[in-house]
């Protein structure tokens, strides 16, 4: 007999360090989904490893030089948005349930359905967006992509200001197209996070946000993560990839660790926190592993934070 779980309220609280307060809104927000799932047996799991490892060696490095690629993927989701008559749901990137297998509360979980972490992922958005962007007059998301979080947003805070800026001309185009066609206080704009925009001001009331995007930076974050304290906005909603929050003692860990470092994804941005922090630059509000990510990393977890200076 197959022990089918379910992923739950509390299982959400805790997987956001979220309060008690917020149970009645998770829990009619994931009324919408099926979060079944269960743990795989001893045979599977060897076999989730060593496909892991056997896969290992074929990972692409991110960085400036995949811009050319982005560029085509978010194409492709233009393309896709314009076939499914510009529905919301065909702007969910294709890189969320690529896999049949997730990282779930520290060990592997295999979905009821494939939409599992997709549906996930829109929870805690849900979450973030209500506790952390409610009071935010101005919203920024960086390295914005197909436009998918700022469509939301934009739904669920229709007075909001939101611009989406990516490197990608296509995503830009994207982005202008999703607020003409619906109505949003919504524009696109050219960035790169290898070189701001010096001309670009955020300021009192805004919120810059980045949705596994400063991934792509690797160990050159810092330009954009110096740039983006002197704009001084009211706050930074970072959800990425953490190297730090891994366990090197763990079998589990050390996969993703071995991915993380193979793919150079983003690497030392919550030390470059810290040390801000101690020198009175910024202050951190929360730094929280969700142990929750696709079959090769977690790229869900979180870094809140607010300039000082």
């Amino acid at each position: 007999m197959i022990d089918t779980q379910t992923f739950t309220v509390s299982d959400f609280l805790k997987a956001f360090d979220a309060p008690a307060s917020d149970a009645e809104m998770i829990a009619q927000e994931i009324e919408k989904y099926d979060f079944r799932y269960r743990r795989l047996n001893a045979k599977e799991r060897a076999g989730v490893i060593e496909g892991v490892l056997g896969r290992m060696s074929g990972f692409t490095e991110v960085g400036a030089h995949r811009q050319g690629i982005w560029e085509s993927c978010w194409t492709d989701a233009s393309a896709a948005y314009e076939a499914g008559d510009g529905k919301a749901s065909t702007l969910d990137p294709s890189f969320m349930g690529a896999t049949p297998v997730l990282r779930l509360g520290s060990d592997y979980a295999k979905p009821q359905l494939p939409d599992f972490e997709t549906h996930w992922f829109r929870i805690i958005r849900h979450w973030l967006f209500t506790r952390y962007l409610s009071e935010a007059k101005r919203v920024f998301e960086f390295g914005c992509g197909s436009g998918f979080n700022l469509d939301c947003l934009a739904r669920m805070y229709p007075e909001k200001v939101l611009t989406g800026l990516d490197w990608s001309n296509a995503a830009v185009d994207l982005v202008d197209r999703i607020a003409a066609d619906h109505g949003h206080k919504l524009h696109g704009e050219h960035f790169d996070f290898f070189d701001p925009n010096p001309d670009l001001e955020l300021g009192t009331g805004s919120v810059a946000m980045t949705f596994a995007a400063l991934e792509q930076t690797g160990k050159n974050f810092k330009t954009f993560a110096e740039w983006l304290l002197a704009c001084k906005p009211d706050l930074v909603v970072s959800m990425e990839p953490v190297l730090e929050f891994y366990d090197a003692e763990c079998e589990f860990d050390r996969l993703a660790i071995r991915y993380h470092n193979v793919r150079k994804y983003l690497n030392g941005y919550y030390s470059w926190l810290r040390e801000q922090e101690k020198q009175n630059r910024v202050k951190i509000l929360k730094a929280h592993r969700c142990r929750f990510g696709s079959l090769y990393h977690e790229g869900y977890s979180l870094l809140i934070w607010k300039p000082l200076v």
